[in-house]
């Protein structure tokens, strides 16, 4: 691995092995029950990182979706028709018992179930990342198609980092969108992924000697994440750290793919399997099956164990259900 290019088209490649993998990091990360002053703990709450590196991913994707159809009614039905069918079974599922126990008005329940309106209300964060994600679709073409004309908007992810220091520090900015924080500080990874894409596209590769570049880029933000997890997460405000996800997670895709590339064929398969039904996966396993495991007090593993094993067949169960029905549906 030390003396071969770094391919940057297995990024495309190992797809959907990486969002599998970054799928499990994220379930980890919100199974919680360890001892808040171990390594285990920090390391485990670095599984965060996975909604960056999907997001990467999901840039990379939507390149290549944009070069090959630039029709917005095609780009949107597509975008929309993987997320939405699934987030309105599970958020009806969700929201309609807390309409029934009378603890939101029914205007206020059509708002969450249409567009979580409570996140961009409030940050009420039990779902953030599907608006978050279709709010990025859908500013997604206008990005992709400013940069194809005009190339040096491509360092506009460094503008949005600018832009989350101002939104925790400014004052007229925090008081408007701070609460958003969450959303706008994975701006810069989003983007990223799509400047990436015309890379990927190329088949462009980095020298052998780039292997060690990317390797000190990965140490240097591993360390930095462990250590404000393991006791500086108090001192600083937490998009700083959501800054080092940033070469955290692309230079750990990087050697993911890599390891990938020679890994055997089931570990890839069932990685693959998971990256499938992450959406769904996303939905249904903390509100749906940690809610109920935590309280049986198993343990860390048994419970991450139990979750991902019961969460990973009623996200295929819903997969297939509403591949079922989509499928009926008129092609755009």
């Amino acid at each position: 691995m030390m003396n071969k290019p770094i391919e940057i088209s297995l990024l495309s490649r190992f797809r959907p092995e990486l969002m599998g993998t970054a799928m499990l990091m994220v379930m980890l990360f919100h199974v919680g029950g360890m001892r808040c002053d171990t390594i285990a703990y920090a390391v485990s709450r670095c599984g965060n990182v996975g909604v960056d590196m999907f997001l990467f991913l999901s840039g990379i994707g939507l390149w290549f979706a944009w070069v090959k159809n630039q029709s917005l009614r095609h780009f949107f039905y597509r975008r929309y028709i993987r997320i939405y069918p699934a987030w309105l079974v599970m958020a009806c599922l969700y929201y309609l018992p807390l309409y029934a126990a009378g603890k939101m008005t029914a205007a206020y329940t059509a708002a969450e179930i249409l567009v979580n309106w409570g996140f961009w209300e409030r940050d009420e964060l039990t779902f953030w990342f599907i608006p978050s994600i279709m709010m990025l679709y859908t500013v997604a073409p206008a990005y992709m198609e400013l940069i194809r004309r005009h190339p040096a908007y491509r360092w506009l992810p460094v503008c949005f980092m600018t832009l989350s220091v101002l939104i925790q520090y400014w004052p007229p900015l925090h008081g408007t969108v701070g609460h958003l924080e969450i959303f706008f500080s994975r701006i810069p990874i989003f983007l990223l992924g799509i400047n990436a894409g015309l890379w990927v596209k190329e088949q462009r590769a980095w020298p052998a000697s780039s292997v060690w570049l990317v390797l000190v880029m990965f140490v240097l933000s591993a360390v930095a994440c462990v250590n404000f997890e393991y006791g500086l997460r108090p001192r600083f405000p937490l998009f700083i750290e959501r800054m080092v996800y940033i070469p955290l997670s692309v230079s750990m895709m990087l050697l993911l793919s890599m390891a990938f590339d020679r890994a055997p064929r089931r570990i890839l398969k069932a990685l693959s399997f998971v990256g499938g039904i992450s959406l769904e996966l996303y939905l249904i396993h903390i509100h749906f099956v940690l809610k109920y495991l935590q309280p049986y007090r198993m343990g860390y593993w048994l419970t991450a164990l139990a979750m991902i094993a019961l969460s990973t067949a009623l996200a295929w169960l819903l997969h297939r259900l509403i591949d079922l029905a989509v499928s009926k549906l008129p092609e755009k």
